[in-house]
């Protein structure tokens, strides 16, 4: 059994400034290549270019060129440094007085590793030893029924034309509705009943304050302001979220970046691509506890309190977990048939679902599918299922560039029908 390192229980919030995990690879490839600083930010610009890495969660939507204007430079600096500090942080890198840059035995490791499940893990490892803050994230999850929501909605979502939201009462009108939508949502999520009337009055009189809508119901606001208007509503009901409804004691900002780098380790799973929801769905697909005696958790770190870490990760060679997935994936097309016509559904979107009944990762997912679609090559199920890379008329280019693909055979595929015993699965 590999060793389980025992670390700390008070957690520390604060992390640097860039989602992808890749980063420490690009850092580490560049050292391969030179030690001089400059020289590694040009290599580490041409990798970070090659892999689609931009400043958020998402993967850039091109991977044309961009022009290295003084802004995107500096920004680019900026995330560089960033990764230089952590990775010096975790013992990965070193840096000499005269700016050089020298990777680690750690780091060395961490690079060979790269492309195997080992590289998250092992980076999962180093953020918890040196911050505890999944245990926090996780343990906070299930103090709430192991379910976030954060409901986002924007006036069209609502049944609001932007063409008729002219004066400070249409704007009152779609904060009201707005309230009682997330109402209805925490209800149905989360089986918690709130009130938020005077959070509705706050968020009205916070924008009155900053000038943006008058006192007088009748009165035009600045048509100039309808985005600062909007975007200050929805950072309030996320903030009220986080902080009050969830009590978590952390910014918005560490907590996405918390979030996210939770879910590149398989370790918590968010979404913002849920079906029929508007917003984001997180939850643990691992636990914290003493022990457990199922096969179907593995132990990743031990607390010096006597707990553990445990990742979810039903194996796809046991039986009853492939029989589990199957009921699951099958529920799961049903209820993406209904709203649409045709027999192919998004695949990303099933995979939504699927991970989210079972509680599992998004690699974890993978996997069992690409079990299943072997016994399905096979005729060993008692349904069979279709997988196209083709993608659903009706989706943007978009919305598939922020998601991450689903690899079966190593190759991206992007739609799955599902017949059931040589019928094709209906209503």
């Amino acid at each position: 059994m590999p060793h389980i390192e025992e670390i700390i229980t008070e957690p520390k919030l604060s992390v640097k400034r860039f989602y992808a995990l890749e980063y420490f690879f690009i850092l580490l490839e560049s050292l391969t290549r030179t030690a001089d600083r400059d020289a590694v930010f040009n290599s580490f610009l041409n990798l970070k270019q090659e892999y689609r890495l931009g400043e958020s969660k998402f993967k850039k939507m091109s991977d044309e060129p961009e022009e290295l204007t003084p802004g995107r430079e500096s920004r680019y600096r900026y995330t560089f440094k960033q990764v230089i500090e952590e990775s010096k942080q975790y013992g990965l890198i070193s840096e000499q007085d005269d700016g050089a840059l020298f990777r680690l035995e750690a780091g060395d490791s961490l690079l060979k590793q790269y492309g195997t499940p080992d590289y998250h893990r092992t980076l999962f490892k180093l953020m918890e030893r040196d911050s505890n803050a999944f245990r926090y994230l996780i343990e906070r999850m299930f103090a709430k029924s192991g379910l976030l929501i954060f409901p986002v909605y924007s006036p069209y979502q609502l049944g609001f034309e932007r063409r008729n939201i002219r004066t400070t009462g249409d704007i009152e009108r779609y904060a009201e509705k707005l309230s009682k939508q997330i109402t209805s949502d925490v209800d149905k999520y989360l089986g918690t009943t709130i009130e938020l009337g005077s959070e509705t009055t706050e968020v009205i009189e916070r924008l009155r304050t900053a000038n943006l809508l008058s006192k007088n119901a009748k009165d035009q606001f600045q048509q100039t302001d309808y985005n600062s208007i909007v975007s200050r509503i929805r950072k309030f009901w996320l903030i009220y979220f986080l902080q009050n409804l969830y009590g978590y004691k952390l910014s918005l900002s560490s907590f996405d970046m918390w979030i996210y780098r939770g879910k590149q380790c398989g370790v918590i799973q968010a979404t913002e691509f849920y079906p029929n929801f508007n917003g984001r769905i997180v939850y643990p697909t691992s636990v914290v506890v003493e022990r457990t005696e199922s096969a179907d958790f593995s132990q990743l770190i031990a607390y010096k309190d006597g707990k553990n870490l445990y990742l979810h990760e039903p194996t796809e060679l046991d039986e009853k977990n492939q029989d589990k997935f199957i009921k699951y994936l099958v529920e799961g097309y049903h209820s993406l048939r209904r709203t649409r016509r045709g027999y192919f559904v998004n695949l990303a979107s099933l995979r939504e679902l699927v991970c989210f009944n079972l509680k599992v990762s998004e690699h974890v997912f993978e996997r069992m599918l690409n079990q299943a679609y072997k016994h399905n090559l096979a005729g060993e199920l008692p349904i069979k299922i279709s997988l196209e890379v083709d993608r659903l008329p009706e989706e943007t280019g978009a919305e598939y560039l922020k998601r991450v693909p689903v690899l079966v055979d190593g190759k991206p595929r992007n739609i799955i029908s599902i017949d059931e015993k040589g019928t094709r699965v209906d209503e």
